[in-house]
């Protein structure tokens, strides 16, 4: 038994080792033609195995490497510049329109000015209740037109009875009801008389409108300021 069993296993162990024989002459042969090919194509055969290894980059392929790379950073570019241009544009347009809002605020602001200095400047209303000479002004009601006696359009006032608050600054408004209605532009103190010793013929003309009061009550200084029909 022991017999049978004993010729097999060193029959197998024979043709394994012939196996392995052979297997190393054929690598040994591939590796020869190898070496022979990387001869011929004039190269040694360490040069042969590491170009196989290890493969350059010719120029032109990192030309084109190289390229790639550019075209994908403009392409990036591109794809963010519209995003840059629509802040601008939205960054632009909300200037605009705080320099609008602005303007308008100042426009605004000066009209309220104008409307402010107008309302300041003017003193209300003079009653222009009758038209005479000395009689009607002493009485004291308010003025009294004196055109008649001046030969130019003259409206007079006691100082006292009035006279002391007519605004005498240029620019001035006063509204006169009565005769002589209308709303006047002071146009300034165009003349300053001594009713003791003046004429007629010294008095101002050329203005639509005098306003005659005695400064400070006294004759002497009898001041005439003209005006100018605005409405």
């Amino acid at each position: 038994m022991s017999d049978f069993f004993t010729e097999p296993v060193s029959i197998r162990r024979a043709e394994r080792v012939l196996i392995r024989r052979v297997v190393i002459l054929v690598a040994v042969m591939v590796a020869a033609s190898i070496i022979a090919l990387a001869v011929v194509a004039g190269g040694s055969p360490a040069r042969a195995t590491a170009a196989s290894v290890v493969q350059p980059i010719s120029s032109a392929e990192r030309a084109a490497i190289t390229a790639y790379h550019v075209e994908s950073a403009s392409e990036r570019l591109a794809e963010a510049a519209p995003s840059a241009a629509m802040l601008s544009q939205l960054r632009a347009s909300e200037a605009a329109a705080a320099a609008q809002a602005a303007a308008q605020a100042a426009a605004q602001a000066a009209e309220a000015g104008v409307a402010a200095r107008e309302a300041a400047e003017s003193t209300g209303t003079v009653n222009v209740w009758t038209s005479g000479w000395q009689t009607q002004i002493n009485e004291c009601r308010g003025g009294v037109d004196i055109t008649a006696a001046y030969g130019t359009p003259t409206v007079a006032e006691h100082w006292s009875c009035g006279g002391s608050s007519f605004p005498t600054a240029a620019g001035s408004v006063v509204t006169f009801t009565g005769l002589d209605a209308g709303v006047y532009k002071v146009i300034g103190v165009v003349a300053v008389l001594d009713a003791y010793t003046a004429h007629t013929s010294n008095l101002p003309h050329g203005y639509q409108l005098l306003f005659q009061t005695c400064r400070n009550n006294n004759s002497a200084t009898t001041e005439f300021i003209g005006l100018q029909k605005i409405g």
